[in-house]
């Protein structure tokens, strides 16, 4: 055991609760979880009015332990939120059963779903957003220096926490709760300023993580397997996590920590690994994956669109808030052949992940909504296709309508073809045919036939020019 010194079960204080003898107490501190604390301890039969201790605990109730050493100096070791309290009386002695977390808890109870996007969000930006959801909160960013994000970041079905544990795996780096202080405190990843121990115990023990460094090693961020041996010791030594120590001849860091009264003496067991080691290797949402987002467009391009996502409350409204994400076509081939048919401002659409990574998500096509005229969707036999500027195409069992304003080309099954206009009508080509068993021409007020300098005018008079006229 190292020296210095050495905390007892009599310099443990405990608020508010008072115990006559404390049977267990047990704080877990590890890289990306909250800080867990379990204590149990004989108190007198008459404390608090027998059970009325478990009966006055809510959703807000906290416990806080510290140590006091022999020069009256005060430790402060956990501060949260207690999560479950038991009393159980036998033989009319009554124990006192208490686990809490540290106040980061309070950011893992309501899972929420939004998105982030645009050319111009950092990272710290989605921090700020989140924090700001919470009252007494100290954040300290080691990791993101001003990066800003490559492509649209969304929260989907998350609490908070687990969304920070997301984006701080984008950097490989953990979240690290603050459990000694009242109030939400953590760091997204290590500061390079960490106290150094050197420590020589000679009771521990040694493993190898083989699985973890080949999967790692998938991703990159393993170089060797040795930087893969775990160490593990018991010492009265108080560390943080990642503080860094000097043992066996290597600057290891303190990766999880378990604090437990072991015969009456406080005692610390740590587990050690190198700073190779400890990087996170990136988190995805499983979660994410087949959903798809219900959004309106903003704006179009060439094949990508931008979305304001009902997630969001449609709040965006400026292309600068919003990414250019691809749109899903029926079909496509390299050479521009294929089906074209972008949507418009305004249209609903959504947006789908194809799996957990969001980076992958591209538009597709709505599900049908509440439409003014009804009747245009009344009929599955009848197809149509129609724009927002009068133009459409509809497909009926016995005709196809081009529709365009007040012009329209009907063509029927039963009755052939027929175009309607409120305006001219005109043709031109180099040689127009016109064949039948009978052709009829028709003008309410004249019919008139040109050709060059020669013309025949139908009123209630046939009028014939020409250089040259033969009839018979």
């Amino acid at each position: 055991m190292t020296s210095g010194y050495v905390y007892t079960q009599g310099d443990i204080l405990i608020e508010p609760y008072k115990f006559e003898k404390i049977l267990k107490l047990k704080i877990i501190r590890e890289i990306n979880e909250h800080s867990k604390l379990y204590l149990s301890g004989i108190v007198s039969d008459e404390y608090e009015s027998s059970d009325q201790c478990v009966e006055w605990a809510n959703e807000n109730a906290v416990i806080k332990i510290s140590v006091k050493d022999d020069k009256g100096e005060i430790k402060d070791l956990f501060y949260g939120m207690i999560s479950t309290i038991a009393i159980k009386s036998v033989d009319n002695v009554k124990t006192l059963e208490i686990e809490a977390l540290d106040n980061t808890c309070k950011m893992d109870i309501e899972k929420r779903s939004r998105s982030f996007q645009g050319d111009n969000i950092q990272y710290r930006d989605i921090f700020n957003t989140i924090n700001s959801s919470y009252s007494s909160l100290i954040m300290i960013d080691y990791i993101s220096a001003g990066r800003k994000i490559d492509k649209m970041i969304v929260q989907y079905n998350e609490t908070d926490w687990e969304f920070l544990k997301r984006l701080a795996s984008h950097f490989n780096a953990g979240v690290i709760p603050e459990c000694r202080l009242d109030g939400i405190k953590y760091s997204m990843g290590r500061g390079e300023a960490s106290s150094l121990y050197s420590l020589d115990e000679f009771n521990y023990s040694v493993t190898k993580g083989i699985q973890e460094y080949k999967i790692k090693s998938a991703q990159g961020i393993a170089e060797n397997s040795v930087n893969f041996i775990i160490y593990e010791f018991t010492t009265n030594i108080i560390m943080d996590l990642y503080n860094t120590v000097n043992f066996k001849d290597r600057y290891l860091n303190v990766y999880r920590c378990e604090m437990e009264i072991i015969d009456g003496v406080l005692l610390n067991t740590y587990t050690l690994r190198d700073e190779k080691a400890i990087k996170v290797r990136k988190y995805y949402n499983n979660k994410i994956s087949g959903v798809s987002l219900e959004g309106k467009i903003l704006s179009c391009k060439s094949d990508v669109v931008k979305i304001s996502l009902k997630i969001d409350g449609y709040s965006n409204t400026a292309d600068s808030n919003s990414e250019w994400v691809p749109y899903s076509t029926i079909f496509s081939s390299p050479d521009g052949t294929g089906w074209y048919c972008m949507p418009e401002e305004g249209d609903a659409i959504r947006l789908y992940f194809p799996d957990s990574d969001e980076k992958n998500g591209y538009a597709i096509s709505s599900v049908n909504l509440e439409c003014s005229n009804v009747e245009k969707r009344s009929d599955p036999s009848v197809k149509s296709l129609g724009t927002k500027y009068g133009k459409e195409i509809v497909m009926s069992p016995g005709a196809i309508n081009i529709i365009s304003s007040n012009n329209t080309m009907t063509l029927n099954d039963g009755g052939g073809i027929s175009i309607s206009s409120d305006s001219s009508i005109s043709m031109s080509a180099p040689s127009i045919s016109i064949d039948g068993g009978e052709v009829t021409i028709k003008g309410k007020d004249k019919v008139k036939l040109m050709q060059s300098g020669a013309s025949i005018t139908i009123t209630d008079n046939i009028d014939m020019s020409g250089s040259k006229i033969n009839t018979q």
